[in-house]
């Protein structure tokens, strides 16, 4: 430990003795502990790099900023191999890489402009010196790191592998820079909770998801439709996973998506969504008009549909949850059936605007109901008890829209087939 005159600081842990790596020197001025560190590091070839430090969890954590560039220099990964290491992963620091998780990232990372990464956390089992100053919780310091100081991803090495991959493309990326978290311990047991307690963070729910995250333009048109058009305005749970008995919410968040998918691109699929997403920008403006004319004028020719054309706090008498029970076009897969005819009617044939009309009041007047004949077998069926059962697979949704578009034909006499 480096003889100071001021005081030194390390923890100990109390369960095995083991004394934590942190080395931090605390100094009474900013100036005298930049000096000290500059002086040590000119003894010594290491680098000085700014930090805050702090206690948490018994051990004491370093806090940087680093560049980019320098941290693809400075982390080194310790990755198991998903064939070779089956048997002794636990001897190893990361996990076995996801190859299609970093891509997922690297693509974020291309092509959003705004983009944001959570902080690394990095372990050192070897001493890094700090000097530091200040009396609070948090003090300011400049960490000395001479260059045999190993750095192990402990959490972000997918993250770390993508901005090596993206900024390949885009080597502006370089520029930029993250924060990384350095926390003392040379416990190999310790790093793998850490990693596993790093996990343990609640995903954010799709509800949420399709409520903040508008990097797309199907994301960016589920939000403001849900604001913009009255039939949906106070009436779109946003954050739940299901609307389950609550009366006064038609959908969640994450199955006013999925509707408004179905119409954009025919599909609600999800390698669908991400083959469209990008390609769509630029049309936002029209496929947002196009959204709001179909589904209020579907509003105004349903009649269980019309009391959704008042305000939320006009209708305050309305029962969604009694009409999820008794119809299909208040369930996730009714809505999907409606949609995907809408863009039949809007983007697969040219019509005019008084046949699409006419296809959209047939559309509307179409029977519902959960024990209408027209859906049996196909998204209704009978459990065997006597309930009409509500399918939601895929192939029950591809059944139901051939059910829609056959009545709607007859019924106009106008061809929905590309």
């Amino acid at each position: 430990m480096l003889d100071s005159p001021y005081q030194t600081v390390s923890t100990v842990d109390i369960n095995n003795g083991k004394r934590s790596s942190a080395n931090i020197v605390i100094l009474p001025t900013q100036q005298e502990a930049q000096s000290q560190a500059w002086a040590d590091a000119g003894t010594s070839g290491a680098r000085v790099f700014l930090c805050h430090v702090y206690e948490q969890g018994r051990r004491i954590h370093l806090a940087f900023s680093l560049p980019m560039d320098l941290l693809l220099e400075m982390a080194r990964l310790q990755t198991a191999d998903a064939k070779k290491n089956k048997n002794n992963a636990e001897e190893l620091i990361n996990r076995p890489l996801i190859r299609q998780h970093v891509d997922e990232i690297a693509k974020y990372l291309l092509e959003t402009d705004n983009y944001i990464l959570p902080s690394f956390i990095f372990n050192s089992s070897t001493p890094i010196k700090v000097f530091a100053f200040g009396t609070g919780a948090v003090k300011f310091g400049y960490a000395v790191i001479p260059s045999n100081v190993e750095l192990y991803v402990t959490d972000g090495q997918h993250r770390l592998k993508a901005i090596e991959k993206a900024s390949a493309e885009r080597p502006s990326l370089r520029n930029d820079s993250v924060t990384v978290l350095v926390v003392q311990e040379d416990d190999i047991d310790q790093i793998h909770q850490d990693f596993a307690d790093c996990a343990k963070n609640k995903p954010i729910p799709p509800a949420l998801l399709a409520a903040f995250d508008v990097t797309n333009v199907l994301a960016k048109l589920t939000r403001d439709i849900s604001r913009q058009l009255v039939i949906f305005d106070k009436r779109i749970d946003k954050i739940s996973k299901t609307v389950g008995k609550d009366p006064n919410y038609m959908f969640t968040m994450n199955q006013l998506r999925i509707g408004v998918a179905e119409f954009l691109f025919g599909s609600s699929r999800k390698q669908v969504i991400e083959s469209r997403a990008n390609q769509q920008k630029s049309e936002y403006k029209m496929q947002m008009e196009k959204a709001k004319i179909f589904y209020m004028e579907f509003a105004k020719n349903n009649e269980v549909w019309k009391p959704l054309l008042q305000p939320a706090s006009e209708t305050i008498n309305l029962d969604l949850y009694s009409l999820r029970q008794d119809r299909i076009d208040f369930n996730t897969v009714g809505f999907q059936i409606i949609s995907r005819v809408g863009h039949r009617i809007f983007f697969n044939n040219e019509f005019s605007d008084a046949q699409r009309n006419t296809l959209i009041h047939a559309l509307a007047s179409l029977d519902y109901r959960r024990n209408s004949a027209l859906w049996e077998n196909s998204v209704v069926i009978d459990d065997g008890e006597g309930n009409r059962k509500i399918v939601t697979q895929s192939a029950a949704v591809d059944k139901g829209i051939k059910v829609a578009v056959r009545e709607v034909e007859q019924r106009t006499g106008i061809s929905l087939t590309a």
